[in-house]
């Protein structure tokens, strides 16, 4: 196994590859006319200077060098290949508005296509390219604070990632806003990655994740998309503070999806009205705490071939369905005797301590119909299913799901709460419900950022 190196020891490192040398500027009087002349002229720890103006070219950074832009200048690639590649290890690119790859999806064809170590990206403005960033067998870049859009005029299945991930490992991404590209970061084979407080939205998955080991995603928000995040193939991942919202473009629509994933965590995230909350199959040993799973259609769909897998100290809060089984499932609702709140949970607690003293039955006899019988999903909502339900309960012919939370909590116990309103969420089809007084329905005017209680 890896061991697990900060990224923060690239910028020690960018820093101590030598003191900045001469400065040479572009783009003023007395100054190289292009960017290409002065990167050829550089040596070692110098720093070009890029002036405020149009740089049609396109750019190969192949010794530590310092390219900063003054004035957001603009290097505009010619349609092909990458716009800028860097080779060589200890680079910085600063401040620039990067444009005009290439759309071969063979060759990558990137903004900022990066294959040295220790590379810092930052302050970028990156568009109208087939891929925003491309780490190729990269280790310990920082990429923080660019914003990245991606091909709008371009079918989305055709569009690349927004941060692209091959055979690269121990690198940090932090403080980006990324929107309209295919996904936005997607991983390939890169394992002890670190994605922190960045903005993904209007995509088709947040965070893409393919054949990978460890890697950790933190307060980031997932919006108005088809998934929030989609981890395939891998294990060890862990979500923290993480915000899923309004993930429905399309009727498969979720806030996270583990296929093939195992020994994962995900906690004290906000999962609030997707078309499915949490989706696993043939995922085993994944465990998921102290989550808000509100306002989604379905808060859990779970497949029969995920073992092991845990629910402790979550909030089920106005769910159309809190959970959907395809076959018998096999999950543990009380792992150490900590149940979860569902807030249609109607048992009683006289002796006071919190828990519910009736247990929980997490589906009525529709709902485990609807499992295995998607399409029976447009009659969630309806007189029909209440009906079942009703009858179920007091005439019980149909034995439908075994799971059950023998531990229900009273009261939220998740520890999350709603601090502010910002944004523009701009999702068709989310409801306006009550939630307990102290969650906020979600609307059309606003996207609702969430923190946790220390």
């Amino acid at each position: 196994m890896r061991g697990w190196r900060s990224p923060a020891i690239g910028l020690v490192l960018l820093a101590a590859a030598g003191s900045p040398g001469a400065t040479l500027h572009v783009g003023i009087p007395g100054g190289y006319s292009t960017v290409g002349e002065a990167l050829a002229a550089a040596a070692p720890a110098d720093i070009v200077l890029v002036h405020a103006g149009e740089y049609r070219e396109r750019l190969v950074v192949d010794q530590p060098v310092h390219l900063v832009g003054q004035g957001r200048p603009h290097i505009w690639g010619d349609g092909s290949g990458d716009v800028v590649l860097i080779l060589a290890d200890d680079v910085e690119l600063r401040g620039f508005r990067i444009s005009g790859s290439g759309l071969r999806m063979m060759h990558s064809d990137a903004g900022v296509k990066i294959a040295g170590k220790r590379v810092r990206v930052a302050e970028n403005e990156l568009f109208d390219n087939l891929f925003g960033i491309y780490l190729n067998g990269s280790a310990e870049a920082v990429i923080e604070h660019n914003r990245i859009r991606g091909r709008a005029d371009i079918e989305i299945g055709r569009r690349g990632a927004g941060i692209h991930f091959y055979d690269a490992h121990h690198n940090l991404v932090r403080f980006n806003r990324i929107w309209e590209v295919r996904d936005g970061v997607y991983f390939d084979h890169s394992d002890f990655n670190r994605v922190e407080d960045n903005e993904f939205s209007r995509l088709r998955y947040g965070v893409h994740y393919m054949y990978c080991g460890p890697n950790s995603f933190s307060r980031n928000i997932f919006r108005d998309s088809m998934a929030g995040a989609v981890v395939m193939y891998t294990e060890r991942v862990v979500f923290r503070d993480n915000q899923m919202i309004n993930n429905r473009a399309g009727v498969n629509a979720c806030g996270l999806l583990f296929k093939d994933c195992l020994d994962s965590v995900a906690e004290r995230n906000v999962i609030v009205n997707n078309v499915r909350g949490i989706f696993l199959d043939n995922s085993h040993r994944n465990r998921f705490f102290h989550n808000l799973v509100a306002q989604n259609d379905v808060a859990v769909v779970l497949h029969a071939n995920s073992l092991k897998n845990s629910f402790g100290g979550n909030d089920f809060i106005d769910n159309l369905a809190v959970l959907h089984t395809v076959g018998r499932a096999d999950a543990d609702w009380t792992p150490g005797g900590l149940g979860n709140y569902y807030s249609d949970y109607t048992g009683y607690d006289l002796d006071g301590d919190g828990v519910g003293d009736v247990e929980y039955r997490l589906q009525d006899a529709f709902e485990y119909l609807v499992g295995n019988r998607p399409l029976l999903g447009l009659f969630l909502n309806s007189a029909a299913a209440d009906a079942l339900s009703f009858a179920e309960k007091n005439f019980p012919l149909i034995h439908g799901s075994d799971e059950r939370d023998t531990a229900p909590r009273m009261r939220p116990v998740s520890g999350v709460r709603m601090v502010a309103a910002a944004g523009q969420a701009g999702a068709a089809g989310n409801r306006s419900l009550p939630v307990m007084g102290w969650l906020l329905a979600l609307s059309g005017s606003g996207l609702l950022v969430w923190r946790l209680r220390a």
